[in-house]
């Protein structure tokens, strides 16, 4: 099987005791794994086909799950599969069953200040709840590539692209980013030197569509595969950048309420944009997984231009 291949009612059957399977639908939006709703006479499930092959990763995010759900963070549990685990092998690819979170995600475009102010409180609280160590291993977050390296890995994907025998206009937005990050690069880019913050465990991919809301409430968070060690204030500035477009009205109710439920001083969160500004310039995940691994999923993220430095955004913002 491959992430595009048909899963159909026998193969989920086969290794989940939900009762009659009687319909699997696939679902589309996932940058980096396959997916397909499940409606069994048990009810409805989420299924979820790992792209990344090594068994390690996924079980990193059924113990995070289910230590979140112990420290009464709202996610979905994790269905045991008839073998008494929680991954099952669907040919060549690890899958896992998931309970459907209650409600649904609201569409970045139309977040309001309330929306944004949940979403500050629901960080707040997964940061107060969640243990600042866990007894697995999660891997700290990683340190920025040197300049040189990132400079080198822009280059490999600029031939890529210029490679490609139809590029849309998504392939061209992403040609004239590469193009401007490489000359920032080449000319003022970030000091090497890091700020010094404590690390502790974090979801690691908070954002808007990984929360789920009913009534403008957030009232589940999803997607644990990539837990880590990280700032809390490098967790609220990603926030403020992925799902909020760093947008003052926006930005401002998320920290109001965050600050509201737990200590956040402005020079932490300066800290914290400093660190993820650093990491922003040299992150190339979404190009390389785009235009070097064939996965189509992340041109979702690729935006028009221009590239715009973090640390410009961030002093725009305001924000504080």
């Amino acid at each position: 099987m491959t992430l595009a291949g048909r899963i159909g009612p026998a193969e989920v059957a086969a290794h989940w005791p939900v009762g009659d399977i009687l319909t699997v639908t696939p679902l589309g939006g996932g940058s980096i794994n396959a997916a397909w709703r499940v409606q069994a006479a048990a009810g409805a499930f989420h299924l979820r086909v790992y792209r990344d092959p090594r068994r390690e990763r996924a079980e990193v995010e059924h113990r995070a799950v289910r230590l979140a759900r112990t420290c009464g963070v709202p996610t979905p549990d994790l269905l045991v599969t008839r073998g008494g685990g929680t991954l099952a092998r669907l040919e060549d690819r690890w899958a896992a069953l998931f309970e459907v979170a209650p409600g649904a995600p609201v569409a970045r475009h139309a977040l309001s200040p309330e929306h944004a102010a949940g979403l500050g409180v629901l960080l707040a609280g997964l940061h107060a709840r969640l243990p600042e160590a866990v007894p697995f291993d999660v891997p700290p977050l990683a340190p920025p590539a040197g300049v040189a390296v990132t400079l080198e890995r822009l280059r490999v994907i600029e031939t890529a692209i210029l490679a490609l025998p139809h590029p849309d206009a998504t392939d061209g937005w992403a040609l004239d980013r590469t193009r401007q990050r490489l000359a920032h690069l080449r000319t003022s880019p970030l000091p090497e030197d890091l700020p010094t913050l404590p690390l502790r465990f974090v979801h690691g991919d908070f954002h808007d569509g990984n929360v789920f809301f009913q009534g403008g409430v957030p009232v589940s968070v999803i997607d644990w595969e990539q837990p880590r060690l990280a700032p809390c204030a490098w967790e609220v500035v990603r926030a403020l950048h992925l799902s909020l477009r760093l947008d003052p009205a926006l930005g401002g109710a998320f920290l109001r309420a965050y600050r509201g439920d737990r200590p956040l001083p402005p020079e932490e969160l300066q800290l914290g944009a400093a660190l993820y500004g650093t990491q922003q310039e040299r992150n190339v995940w979404v190009y390389e997984s785009v235009y070097l691994r064939g996965n189509p999923g992340p041109r979702a993220f690729i935006r028009p231009p221009p590239y715009v430095p973090f640390p410009q955004a961030w002093t725009a913002s305001g924000l504080r």
